[in-house]
């Protein structure tokens, strides 16, 4: 997919997408869009639940070894600059949206509400 033009309007080979535009495209470009859009969707759903498990195994070492909560944000950071934590952890986001999907939603939910 190309860039997002300021209006929040996705493009696709140059043109805005709308509904025109996709009533206009062959079958192999819907196809091609929806691969792009998937793939996108499925990276920012993994680096979200990537993000939500790193904050609860902080929070969850903090409650276990004597650091202050205050350590937390510094922790979470460190874990997700970490290359070989960085890296487990999208593999087993990405397998798991693959597998599970929009299932995942009520875990996202429950570990963000834990994270506050």
């Amino acid at each position: 997919m190309g860039r997002q033009a300021a209006h929040g309007a996705m493009s696709f080979k140059g043109r805005p997408v709308t509904p025109e535009h996709v009533d206009t495209m062959e079958d192999t470009e819907i196809k091609e869009l929806y691969g792009h859009y998937e793939a996108r969707l499925g990276t920012a759903m993994s680096k979200s639940l990537g993000s939500s498990l790193l904050h609860l195994y902080a929070s969850a070492t903090l409650k276990l070894l004597p650091l202050p909560p205050s350590h937390q944000p510094e922790l979470v950071a460190d874990l997700k600059q970490d290359p070989f934590v960085s890296s487990a952890l999208q593999s087993t986001c990405c397998e798991l949206y693959y597998c599970y999907g929009m299932n995942l939603a009520p875990l996202t939910t429950v570990l963000t509400t834990a994270k506050h």
